[in-house]
């Protein structure tokens, strides 16, 4: 076995993941130093070396042999399942774990695209769901790379979760989770741009700061007079901004990670 070690800023750690299994790994484990953390990515063959250090130049990439890490036992083991917020239950597909009482079992593949659960961003984003989400609610997720933010608002009891991506890898990611958890996928391929006015009774978006603050207009368009906006995806030091644009907001924290809920 060869691993690629890449060493990235910790908010970049889930976007350059999501890279790495799109590049074939078979496995990758986390290390985390402060604000940076190391990745170490296995691949079976030494075949692809040359274009994986290209790829991924910006993160000092360094490739090893390695024949003492079963990377597939690894990857199974480091994705544990996770009870987030009151009544959720994330589990990946070979989870055999029985989902605990009063809990909704959401099944995800963490090797598909980002949005793992793992990340604060994400748990922040599911808490807030089940904070404001309602049965018969039309949920729509802007950028939603994985699709568990649309899982999870079903789960939930959501009549309707719409999923929308400009990213065609990510929405095919996406069906496969929507698959996992026996729903028919409910995806578009753009941004909120795509959807019509006054369609989400919720509308969450997990990116990234400067991208929210860009389309905040577009995001209250298509939420209901009456409906809530769940924004995460930024460290704290980005607050100010969207207190600009939301001074009455909820903010909720997991360490440097903040999520805004608000009530319009």
């Amino acid at each position: 076995m060869y691993f690629l070690r890449l060493t990235c800023p910790a908010a970049e750690a889930e976007n350059v993941s999501g890279d790495l299994w799109d590049a074939g790994t078979a496995g990758i484990q986390e290390i985390d130093y402060d604000h940076e953390t190391v990745l170490l990515a296995g691949f079976e063959t030494n075949e692809d070396r040359a274009v994986l250090l290209q790829r991924f130049a910006l993160y000092a990439p360094e490739w090893e042999h390695d024949d003492t890490t079963d990377w597939i036992a690894y990857t199974k083991e480091a994705w544990a399942p996770r009870c987030v917020g009151e009544r959720l239950f994330l589990a990946p597909p070979w989870c055999e774990d029985p989902t605990p009482p009063n809990r909704q079992r959401v099944i995800h593949n963490p090797g598909l695209a980002c949005g793992t659960g793992e990340h604060p961003c994400t748990q922040l984003a599911l808490e807030a769901l089940e904070k404001c989400a309602s049965p018969g609610d039309l949920v729509v997720d802007v950028g939603t790379g994985s699709g568990i933010l649309a899982v999870a608002a079903l789960r939930l009891g959501a009549a309707f979760a719409l999923g929308i991506d400009p990213d065609a890898a990510a929405l095919s990611a996406a069906a496969e989770n929507f698959a996992l958890n026996d729903f028919a996928p409910m995806l578009a391929a753009g941004s909120a741009d795509a959807v019509k006015t006054a369609t989400a009774d919720v509308t969450v978006a997990n990116i990234s700061g400067t991208v929210l603050v860009y389309i905040a207009e577009e995001l209250l368009r298509i939420t209901k007079p009456n409906g809530k906006l769940i924004l995460t995806g930024f460290p704290e030091w980005e607050l100010p901004a969207f207190f600009q644009l939301f001074p009455n907001a909820d903010v909720s924290g997991i360490n440097e990670w903040r999520c805004l809920l608000i009530s319009l």
